[in-house]
């Protein structure tokens, strides 16, 4: 069994992470909440117009698993999110996406590529 280099993994979730922010961006459909600062394991963002409920059920059925709000929200409306100054609709529409070291841009491809279906599929809150 052999560790994986912690600084090598470091820099594939920083890139990985700032594929998903552009990518994500490019969809016009995310803003994007997590400060540029953030640690890259955790991208939190919102597809305003959806609550993140709804999406999260239908990324769930196409094999894509996210978690909904922050992870301090416990389904409340997240005052992590809150504290930075997020309206109550943006909130409502956060989702979070944790990245690990078996992620690829791949990933990332298939969830831009799902919430694009999602916004032609769903019904807007």
């Amino acid at each position: 069994l052999s560790l994986p280099n912690i600084s090598e993994e470091y820099k594939k979730m920083q890139q990985l992470n700032l594929d998903a922010r552009e990518k994500l961006l490019a969809t016009g459909l995310v803003d994007i909440n997590s400060p540029a600062y953030s640690l890259p394991y955790i991208l939190n963002f919102s597809v305003v117009g959806f609550r993140s409920e709804t999406l999260l059920h239908f990324l769930d059925a196409k094999g894509i698993f996210v978690s909904s709000g922050s992870a301090c929200s416990k389904g409340k409306l997240s005052y992590t999110l809150s504290a930075l100054g997020l309206d109550s609709k943006r909130i409502d529409s956060a989702l979070r996406v944790s990245f690990s070291r078996d992620n690829t841009t791949e990933d990332v491809d298939k969830l831009c590529d799902a919430l694009i279906e999602a916004s032609k599929k769903l019904k807007r809150a």
